[in-house]
């Protein structure tokens, strides 16, 4: 581990339409902690997971160290030569220059500041490119220092002393020192989406957070139960927060500009690969080479080797499809089964590298504080034995999702093969709850089921209305623009009752500590991450002694727990586990190859399925 120690350095409405957009509606708040995603081996699917508290958030890791084999660049991957293989290619050069078209799945909301973003994958992504993390995730799953050259902790996990990388400046040259990065953290993890994801840092009396500069590149953080300093709060994995939206860093220069109204929101200033040109919402984000920046290769090479990425935003991953096909974009990443599986059979045309590990789960987000049917479990565990999940998986998803049985994907701390719930149909012991509720209490009615604008939505949909449809409950669809999606969410609107959606990836119980304690479930027209305002007592419980606990095995005792608990409660409604794909263009080159400066590799997706750093993409020419 990279923290340590201080002085140790420790039916009806079916229909067959196989093409795509997303397979469920595809929103969450990347607030962030720390993740791991990396490119599939097609002869390794099982890994062991990461039980430290290396990773929150983790995405898709498969615990290998290389790259893709079904079409990585010739510098990453090699093949020894025998009698009957041909002799490997030689590793390729690194150019420089070129630029890059990039597209992804929704626009963001409120750009660009760290403390406003409201960031799903792909706004990730872009920000990125011109903000570096704090910290990141090697390809061990392991928490590493990006700004950020190392830290300590004491011995009870209570209080962590940070080391800034010095020798680094923001693009408008302010100097990136540790006032510069307590100022980043008081605005981001006091504004209204983040505070609500580090509840446990500690707070002083006048509301900021316990962060003080105590050198010129040192800052201590200490934690408090609920932000209570006179009870501190043992937190092992406090360092993997920085990785996500609380550990982007902007110029403070610029953001003091933007808090005084002299300032731009969407020109951000930070100390990334590339520079901020121009953003245009719902049409293109241009981002330039950065000509000072900090980093070189392994070879001493600067980075980046881009002279530009221009990002565009498609939401159908169909179109987005056609779009590569075309040549009107060079990469993009998808969670669209239909077209991760159109392009496997297009992998010597278009390479392809798939998440498939530590994923995110598709599945229905319920609000459980909105008064309707959905309150009584009896509703809705009816409505989760109704759902045909396998035929769900064949008509829009061509049959290669895999079954989820809750929300803990296969590899993850509290994953269970059986926690006790059956995923297979039952409409009879379905329709038997809705007789009882009915009976009791009345009919079922009023219950909606939000999606986002696509046609394999669409179709989910339909399918969905027609489960439920079978057991006498009729529900109505409403389709919500995806860049509005997760404000809605966040804020319980009047019409959110169930929605299509997709999160939950990781490997440490921690990461979903704010998805689902009640701590962030303020009532509906408050913002909560807790979308579902899920308050159950158990789940608490669980979710508090797994942030202190060290050991792993009981550790994951208490994630196991958190697993059957909300599944036999029925909280939502499982689906699949999500599967991401990153087909391009052969000319590109570099995709995973981003070395941290302690030289370890970094893991693409640190956190946000889909998503890859942009560091070391390079344009082969005799490809191109």
């Amino acid at each position: 581990m990279h923290f340590q120690r201080r002085g140790t350095r420790v039916t009806p409405h079916r229909s067959t339409r196989h093409r795509s957009g997303k397979l469920l509606a595809a929103a969450l708040v990347t607030i962030g902690l720390v993740a791991g995603a990396c490119s599939r081996k097609e002869d390794e699917t099982a890994v062991e997971p990461d039980t430290t508290e290396a990773a929150t958030e983790d995405t898709a890791a498969t615990g290998d160290t290389e790259p893709a084999t079904d079409g990585t660049d010739a510098a990453t991957e090699t093949t020894a030569a025998t009698e009957d293989t041909e002799p490997a290619a030689p590793a390729k050069d690194p150019v420089y220059g070129g630029t890059l078209v990039v597209s992804g799945e929704a626009e963001v909301a409120n750009p660009w500041t760290p403390a406003a973003m409201q960031c799903d994958s792909y706004c990730q992504q872009r920000a990125r490119t011109f903000y570096d993390p704090l910290v990141t995730l090697d390809e061990n799953l392991e928490v590493k220092g990006v700004l950020l050259e190392g830290w300590e902790a004491n011995d009870d996990f209570t209080e962590f002393t940070f080391k800034v990388r010095e020798g680094i400046s923001f693009h408008d040259g302010t100097p990136l020192n540790a006032e510069a990065v307590v100022y980043n953290l008081q605005a981001t993890g006091t504004g209204l989406l983040v505070s609500n994801a580090i509840t446990d840092y500690g707070r002083n009396e006048d509301g900021s957070l316990a962060i003080e500069a105590t050198g010129e590149f040192e800052f201590t953080i200490k934690t408090g139960k609920s932000g209570d300093l006179s009870q501190p709060r043992p937190w092992p994995n406090l360092p993997a927060t920085l990785g996500g939206q609380l550990g982007l860093i902007a110029s403070p220069t610029w953001l003091e500009a933007v808090a005084a109204g002299t300032g731009d929101p969407i020109q951000a200033v930070g100390t990334g690969p590339f520079i901020l040109e121009s953003y245009a919402p719902r049409d293109k984000l241009v981002v330039t080479r950065n000509p000072d920046y900090w980093q070189s290769d392994a070879n001493g090479n600067q980075l980046p080797y881009l002279d530009s990425l221009e990002f565009r935003v498609i939401e159908d991953s169909e179109t987005a499809g056609e779009a590569l096909q075309s040549g009107e974009i060079d990469i993009f990443s998808t969670s669209s089964a239909i077209v991760i599986s159109e392009f496997r059979g297009l992998a010597d045309e278009f390479p392809m590298n798939e998440q498939d590990t530590f994923a995110e789960t598709n599945y229905i987000l319920l609000n459980l504080d909105k008064a309707s049917p959905l309150q009584d479990k009896r509703v809705r565990c009816a409505l989760f034995k109704a759902i045909d999940r396998q035929e769900l998986i064949d008509l829009t998803a061509d049959g290669i999702l895999q079954v989820a049985n809750g929300l803990f994907s296969p590899g993850q701390e509290g994953y269970l093969e059986d926690n006790g719930v059956d995923t297979s149909q039952d409409i009879e012991g379905a329709q038997a709850l809705i007789d009882e509720y009915v009976a009791e209490v009345g009919p079922v009615t009023g219950l909606k089921y939000g999606t986002t604008v696509s046609a394999i939505n669409a179709q989910t949909a339909d399918l969905l209305q027609g489960y439920w449809a079978e057991i006498g409950v009729d529900v109505e669809i409403i389709q919500v623009p995806q860049d509005q999606f997760i404000t809605t969410a966040l804020f319980g609107d009047p019409n959110f009752f169930m929605y299509g959606w997709r999160n939950h990836a990781g490997t440490s119980i921690d990461s979903q500590y704010f998805w689902w304690h009640s701590s962030a479930a303020p009532p509906d027209g408050q913002l909560a991450l807790n979308f579902g305002r899920l308050r159950d007592p158990v789940v608490d419980e669980n979710l508090e002694l797994a942030r202190g606990e060290l050991d792993p095995d009981q550790r994951r005792e208490y994630a196991e727990e958190v697993n059957r608990r909300m599944a036999g409660e029925c909280f939502s409604f499982a689906g699949s586990w999500t599967l991401w794909g990153t087909p391009r263009h052969p000319k590109i080159q570099g995709l995973g190859e981003w070395v941290l400066p302690d030289g370890s590799k970094s893991r693409d997706g640190a956190g946000f399925s889909g998503q890859f750093y942009t560091h070391t993409l390079w344009i082969d020419p005799e490809l191109a």
